[in-house]
Protein backbone atom coordinates (compact mmCIF):
# COMPACT_ATOMS: atom_id res chain seq x y z
CA UNK A 1 0.00 0.00 0.00
CA UNK A 2 1.57 3.24 -1.08
CA UNK A 3 0.99 6.48 0.80
CA UNK A 4 2.08 10.04 0.30
CA UNK A 5 3.84 11.34 3.39
CA UNK A 6 5.15 14.82 4.00
CA UNK A 7 8.72 14.83 5.28
CA UNK A 8 9.20 17.24 8.16
CA UNK A 9 12.57 18.78 9.06
CA UNK A 10 12.41 17.35 12.58
CA UNK A 11 15.34 15.82 14.42
CA UNK A 12 15.30 12.11 15.07
CA UNK A 13 14.68 10.90 18.55
CA UNK A 14 17.39 8.94 20.30
CA UNK A 15 17.60 5.42 18.92
CA UNK A 16 17.71 2.70 21.57
CA UNK A 17 19.93 -0.22 20.60
CA UNK A 18 18.18 -2.81 22.73
CA UNK A 19 14.55 -2.98 23.77
CA UNK A 20 12.61 -5.55 25.74
CA UNK A 21 8.92 -5.67 26.57
CA UNK A 22 8.55 -5.92 30.34
CA UNK A 23 5.16 -4.31 31.01
CA UNK A 24 1.95 -5.90 32.22
CA UNK A 25 -0.44 -6.10 29.28
CA UNK A 26 -3.53 -5.57 31.45
CA UNK A 27 -2.05 -2.35 32.85
CA UNK A 28 -1.11 -1.02 29.41
CA UNK A 29 -4.63 -1.61 28.14
CA UNK A 30 -6.03 0.70 30.83
CA UNK A 31 -3.71 3.62 30.04
CA UNK A 32 -4.59 6.54 27.76
CA UNK A 33 -2.77 6.60 24.41
CA UNK A 34 -0.94 3.30 25.03
CA UNK A 35 -4.23 1.46 25.56
CA UNK A 36 -5.76 3.04 22.47
CA UNK A 37 -2.67 2.08 20.47
CA UNK A 38 -3.01 -1.57 21.54
CA UNK A 39 -6.71 -1.56 20.73
CA UNK A 40 -5.92 -0.36 17.22
CA UNK A 41 -3.25 -3.04 16.77
CA UNK A 42 -5.80 -5.71 17.69
CA UNK A 43 -8.03 -4.36 14.92
CA UNK A 44 -5.21 -4.82 12.40
CA UNK A 45 -3.55 -8.06 13.51
CA UNK A 46 -5.09 -11.39 14.42
CA UNK A 47 -4.85 -12.77 17.95
CA UNK A 48 -2.28 -15.31 16.79
CA UNK A 49 -0.08 -12.59 15.27
CA UNK A 50 -0.38 -10.43 18.40
CA UNK A 51 0.56 -13.35 20.65
CA UNK A 52 3.63 -14.26 18.61
CA UNK A 53 4.65 -10.62 18.44
CA UNK A 54 4.33 -10.32 22.23
CA UNK A 55 6.56 -13.35 22.73
CA UNK A 56 9.19 -11.88 20.41
CA UNK A 57 9.04 -8.51 22.19
CA UNK A 58 9.39 -10.17 25.59
CA UNK A 59 12.37 -12.16 24.32
CA UNK A 60 14.19 -8.99 23.31
CA UNK A 61 13.97 -9.60 19.55
CA UNK A 62 13.18 -5.93 18.83
CA UNK A 63 16.15 -3.59 18.56
CA UNK A 64 16.92 -0.02 17.53
CA UNK A 65 13.40 1.44 17.85
CA UNK A 66 13.38 4.76 16.01
CA UNK A 67 10.56 7.33 16.32
CA UNK A 68 10.20 9.90 13.53
CA UNK A 69 7.39 12.04 12.17
CA UNK A 70 5.09 9.64 10.36
CA UNK A 71 7.04 6.44 11.00
CA UNK A 72 8.32 4.09 13.70
CA UNK A 73 10.89 1.48 12.74
CA UNK A 74 13.03 -1.17 14.38
CA UNK A 75 15.13 -4.23 13.67
CA UNK A 76 13.18 -7.40 14.50
CA UNK A 77 15.07 -10.68 14.69
CA UNK A 78 13.48 -14.06 14.12
CA UNK A 79 13.93 -16.91 16.58
CA UNK A 80 16.00 -18.77 14.00
CA UNK A 81 16.84 -16.77 10.93
CA UNK A 82 17.49 -13.29 9.72
CA UNK A 83 16.80 -9.81 11.06
CA UNK A 84 14.43 -7.53 9.22
CA UNK A 85 13.70 -3.83 9.58
CA UNK A 86 9.99 -3.26 10.15
CA UNK A 87 8.40 0.16 9.76
CA UNK A 88 4.94 1.35 10.80
CA UNK A 89 3.84 4.39 8.78
CA UNK A 90 0.94 6.74 9.45
CA UNK A 91 -0.24 9.83 7.63
CA UNK A 92 0.66 13.09 9.33
CA UNK A 93 -2.10 15.28 10.70
CA UNK A 94 -2.56 18.21 8.26
CA UNK A 95 -1.45 21.62 9.46
CA UNK A 96 -4.95 23.06 9.16
CA UNK A 97 -6.14 20.35 11.55
CA UNK A 98 -3.35 21.24 13.98
CA UNK A 99 -4.65 24.82 13.84
CA UNK A 100 -8.08 23.62 14.96
CA UNK A 101 -6.55 21.53 17.74
CA UNK A 102 -4.45 24.47 18.99
CA UNK A 103 -7.48 26.74 18.96
CA UNK A 104 -9.47 24.20 20.97
CA UNK A 105 -6.60 23.80 23.46
CA UNK A 106 -6.26 27.55 23.94
CA UNK A 107 -9.52 27.73 25.88
CA UNK A 108 -8.04 25.85 28.86
CA UNK A 109 -4.79 26.72 30.64
CA UNK A 110 -4.21 23.08 31.60
CA UNK A 111 -3.07 22.16 28.08
CA UNK A 112 -0.33 24.79 27.96
CA UNK A 113 0.84 23.94 31.47
CA UNK A 114 1.02 20.19 30.80
CA UNK A 115 2.79 20.52 27.46
CA UNK A 116 5.37 22.79 29.02
CA UNK A 117 6.14 20.08 31.59
CA UNK A 118 5.83 17.31 28.95
CA UNK A 119 2.91 15.77 30.77
CA UNK A 120 -0.19 14.28 29.20
CA UNK A 121 -3.11 16.75 29.45
CA UNK A 122 -6.39 15.22 30.63
CA UNK A 123 -8.79 14.13 27.89
CA UNK A 124 -6.25 14.87 25.15
CA UNK A 125 -7.48 12.01 22.97
CA UNK A 126 -11.09 13.20 23.28
CA UNK A 127 -10.07 16.69 22.22
CA UNK A 128 -8.44 15.37 19.04
CA UNK A 129 -11.50 13.23 18.26
CA UNK A 130 -13.75 16.27 18.71
CA UNK A 131 -11.71 18.05 16.03
CA UNK A 132 -12.08 15.17 13.59
CA UNK A 133 -8.46 13.95 13.81
CA UNK A 134 -8.03 10.98 16.18
CA UNK A 135 -4.65 11.05 17.87
CA UNK A 136 -4.34 7.30 17.21
CA UNK A 137 -5.34 6.61 13.59
CA UNK A 138 -8.74 4.94 13.82
CA UNK A 139 -9.19 3.30 10.40
CA UNK A 140 -8.09 -0.32 10.02
CA UNK A 141 -5.87 0.59 7.05
CA UNK A 142 -4.49 3.78 8.60
CA UNK A 143 -1.22 2.14 9.66
CA UNK A 144 0.94 1.05 6.74
CA UNK A 145 3.40 -1.81 7.41
CA UNK A 146 6.63 -1.99 5.41
CA UNK A 147 9.73 -4.13 5.66
CA UNK A 148 13.06 -4.44 3.88
CA UNK A 149 12.47 -7.91 2.45
CA UNK A 150 10.71 -9.32 -0.60
CA UNK A 151 7.15 -10.59 -0.66
CA UNK A 152 4.58 -10.10 2.06
CA UNK A 153 5.86 -8.85 5.44
CA UNK A 154 5.82 -11.19 8.39
CA UNK A 155 3.18 -9.45 10.46
CA UNK A 156 4.31 -10.89 13.77
CA UNK A 157 7.45 -8.74 13.43
CA UNK A 158 5.29 -5.62 13.05
CA UNK A 159 3.19 -6.73 16.03
CA UNK A 160 6.37 -7.14 18.10
CA UNK A 161 7.33 -3.57 17.22
CA UNK A 162 3.79 -2.46 18.11
CA UNK A 163 4.10 -3.94 21.60
CA UNK A 164 7.34 -2.03 22.20
CA UNK A 165 5.70 1.17 20.95
CA UNK A 166 2.86 0.70 23.46
CA UNK A 167 5.38 0.34 26.27
CA UNK A 168 7.15 3.53 25.21
CA UNK A 169 3.85 5.41 24.94
CA UNK A 170 3.05 4.37 28.49
CA UNK A 171 6.29 5.99 29.66
CA UNK A 172 5.97 9.08 27.42
CA UNK A 173 2.47 9.45 25.90
CA UNK A 174 3.36 12.70 24.14
CA UNK A 175 5.60 10.77 21.75
CA UNK A 176 2.41 10.14 19.79
CA UNK A 177 2.27 13.86 18.95
CA UNK A 178 5.67 13.63 17.31
CA UNK A 179 4.61 10.49 15.45
CA UNK A 180 1.66 12.43 14.04
CA UNK A 181 3.88 15.30 12.92
CA UNK A 182 4.24 17.87 15.71
CA UNK A 183 7.15 18.21 18.12
CA UNK A 184 6.01 18.93 21.66
CA UNK A 185 8.06 22.18 22.04
CA UNK A 186 6.72 23.44 18.70
CA UNK A 187 3.13 22.65 19.71
CA UNK A 188 3.67 24.37 23.05
CA UNK A 189 4.91 27.51 21.24
CA UNK A 190 1.91 27.52 18.90
CA UNK A 191 -0.43 27.18 21.85
CA UNK A 192 1.28 30.01 23.75
CA UNK A 193 0.97 32.28 20.71
CA UNK A 194 -2.70 31.42 20.31
CA UNK A 195 -3.43 32.18 23.95
CA UNK A 196 -1.63 35.51 23.61
CA UNK A 197 -3.78 36.45 20.62
CA UNK A 198 -6.89 35.76 22.69
CA UNK A 199 -6.15 38.80 24.87
CA UNK A 200 -5.00 41.17 22.12
CA UNK A 201 -6.57 42.93 19.20
CA UNK A 202 -10.16 43.99 19.90
CA UNK A 203 -10.36 42.14 23.19
CA UNK A 204 -9.80 43.98 26.48
CA UNK A 205 -9.52 42.75 30.02
CA UNK A 206 -12.10 45.22 31.39
CA UNK A 207 -14.21 47.09 28.81
CA UNK A 208 -15.43 50.63 29.29
CA UNK A 209 -18.82 50.94 30.98
CA UNK A 210 -21.76 51.14 28.55
CA UNK A 211 -22.81 54.79 28.96
CA UNK A 212 -25.41 56.66 26.97
CA UNK A 213 -24.17 58.92 24.17
CA UNK A 214 -25.49 62.14 25.77
CA UNK A 215 -23.65 61.35 28.99
CA UNK A 216 -20.37 60.74 27.15
CA UNK A 217 -20.57 63.99 25.13
CA UNK A 218 -21.98 66.21 27.90
CA UNK A 219 -23.35 69.73 27.61
CA UNK A 220 -21.43 72.78 26.41
CA UNK A 221 -19.44 74.51 29.18
CA UNK A 222 -21.17 77.88 28.74
CA UNK A 223 -24.50 76.17 29.31
CA UNK A 224 -23.55 74.66 32.67
CA UNK A 225 -20.96 77.02 34.17
CA UNK A 226 -23.25 78.03 37.02
CA UNK A 227 -23.90 74.43 38.02
CA UNK A 228 -20.62 72.80 36.99
CA UNK A 229 -19.77 71.50 40.49
CA UNK A 230 -23.25 70.32 41.35
CA UNK A 231 -24.34 66.73 41.03
CA UNK A 232 -27.08 66.37 38.49
CA UNK A 233 -30.06 64.06 38.56
CA UNK A 234 -28.38 61.82 35.97
CA UNK A 235 -25.31 61.09 38.10
CA UNK A 236 -26.44 57.61 39.00
CA UNK A 237 -26.65 56.69 35.32
CA UNK A 238 -22.90 57.23 34.96
CA UNK A 239 -22.00 54.69 37.65
CA UNK A 240 -20.34 51.51 36.48
CA UNK A 241 -22.64 48.52 36.54
CA UNK A 242 -22.05 46.00 39.31
CA UNK A 243 -21.09 43.22 36.86
CA UNK A 244 -19.33 43.64 33.50
CA UNK A 245 -18.59 41.01 30.93
CA UNK A 246 -14.84 40.61 30.54
CA UNK A 247 -12.25 38.00 29.69
CA UNK A 248 -11.58 35.97 32.85
CA UNK A 249 -8.03 36.00 34.17
CA UNK A 250 -6.78 38.09 31.24
CA UNK A 251 -3.40 38.85 32.83
CA UNK A 252 -2.74 35.19 33.56
CA UNK A 253 -3.53 34.36 29.95
CA UNK A 254 -1.05 36.99 28.79
CA UNK A 255 1.67 35.59 31.05
CA UNK A 256 1.24 32.01 29.82
CA UNK A 257 2.17 28.90 31.84
CA UNK A 258 4.48 29.26 34.80
CA UNK A 259 7.97 27.74 34.72
CA UNK A 260 7.95 27.21 38.49
CA UNK A 261 7.44 23.83 40.07
CA UNK A 262 3.86 23.69 41.33
CA UNK A 263 3.09 20.02 41.89
CA UNK A 264 0.39 18.24 39.95
CA UNK A 265 -1.89 21.29 39.72
CA UNK A 266 -0.70 24.05 37.32
CA UNK A 267 0.32 27.25 39.10
CA UNK A 268 -1.76 29.37 36.74
CA UNK A 269 -4.88 27.41 37.70
CA UNK A 270 -4.08 27.83 41.39
CA UNK A 271 -3.68 31.61 40.98
CA UNK A 272 -6.93 31.79 39.02
CA UNK A 273 -8.75 30.03 41.86
CA UNK A 274 -7.24 32.43 44.42
CA UNK A 275 -8.21 35.47 42.32
CA UNK A 276 -11.80 34.20 42.02
CA UNK A 277 -12.01 33.61 45.78
CA UNK A 278 -10.66 37.10 46.57
CA UNK A 279 -13.05 38.67 44.03
CA UNK A 280 -16.04 36.85 45.51
CA UNK A 281 -15.07 37.98 49.01
CA UNK A 282 -14.60 41.60 47.88
CA UNK A 283 -17.96 41.49 46.15
CA UNK A 284 -19.64 40.19 49.29
CA UNK A 285 -18.08 43.00 51.34
CA UNK A 286 -19.32 45.58 48.85
CA UNK A 287 -22.85 44.19 48.78
CA UNK A 288 -23.03 43.88 52.56
CA UNK A 289 -23.92 40.92 54.77
CA UNK A 290 -26.51 38.48 53.53
CA UNK A 291 -30.01 38.54 55.00
CA UNK A 292 -29.67 35.04 56.42
CA UNK A 293 -27.15 34.93 59.26
CA UNK A 294 -24.61 32.08 59.09
CA UNK A 295 -25.66 29.00 60.99
CA UNK A 296 -23.71 28.16 64.10
CA UNK A 297 -21.84 24.89 63.91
Amino acid sequence: MSRTRMELPTPKRKVERTSKFESEVSELEQLPVAGTWLKQLREIFSQEVMTRGLEAAQAGKVRRVDFKAGSISAQVRAEVGDTRRMTIHAELIPDRSWDRVVEAMSGEAIYAACLLERQLPPDLEQLFVSQGVPLIPAETDSLDIQWDGDGHPELWRAAALGWLVAQKLAADPLMILEFRGQLVPALSDRLRQQRTLMTRGGATAHPDPPLAADILTGAALNECADRFWRLGADFDEARRPAVLEHIPHALLRRLGPSTMESGKFPLSGLLATIYDTVADHARSLQEGPSEDPPSES
